[in-house]
């Protein structure tokens, strides 16, 4: 990660540079991929003011800290970051435990009681109203093994599916 620190009317002295590395660093257990970032310390009206920017390889965080210490207003700073980048993880964590999932795979049709098979993918698709032939050319278009839509006539949920001859084949719920 590269660190740039600037002082506006404040000296950067090497025990200020290594305080601020040091709590940059706790940033690498949330964000993985920081490219660089900018510190900019101010002094204003007696107070000590610090901006930090982080620019990571997808998005940019931003923190800001006042104090009447130099030191407590880096901290502020930084923690604010850090509580971004910590949110931030905690949001793709959970999109990935409870998206993702699309499709059925079954690997046997002998399988023993511990080893069931799991949903790995689930596509959501509103299903579209057509009649059966507008639906036999949408799924020959799309290239897809079936297509669920609405068929017009009945107003019932359909599944068309291509064959291993080339035709088609189209589930109909009876209720």
């Amino acid at each position: 990660m590269q660190v740039e620190i600037s002082g506006i009317h404040i000296p950067i002295t090497e025990g200020i540079d290594e305080y601020i590395k040091k709590k940059l660093g706790k940033l690498n257990k949330y964000l993985h991929q920081v490219s660089s970032a900018r510190i900019v310390l101010k002094v204003e009206k007696g107070r000590y003011l610090a901006e930090v920017n982080v620019i990571s390889n997808r998005f940019t965080i931003h923190g800001n800290g006042v104090a009447s210490d130099l030191y407590a207003s880096i901290d502020t700073a930084i923690d604010k970051v850090n509580r971004q980048a910590k949110r931030h993880k905690e949001k793709i964590q959970s999109h990935r435990s409870r998206g993702g999932l699309k499709e059925v795979v079954s690997t046997s049709r002998n399988l023993s009681s511990d080893t069931q098979p799991k949903i790995i993918q689930v596509i959501r698709k509103i299903a579209k109203p057509m009649n059966v032939d507008e639906a036999a050319i949408q799924l020959d278009l799309e290239g897809n093994i079936f297509l669920v839509f609405l068929n017009r006539d009945t107003n019932q949920v359909n599944v068309i599916y291509k064959r291993n001859g080339g035709d088609f084949g189209l589930i109909e719920p009876q209720l």
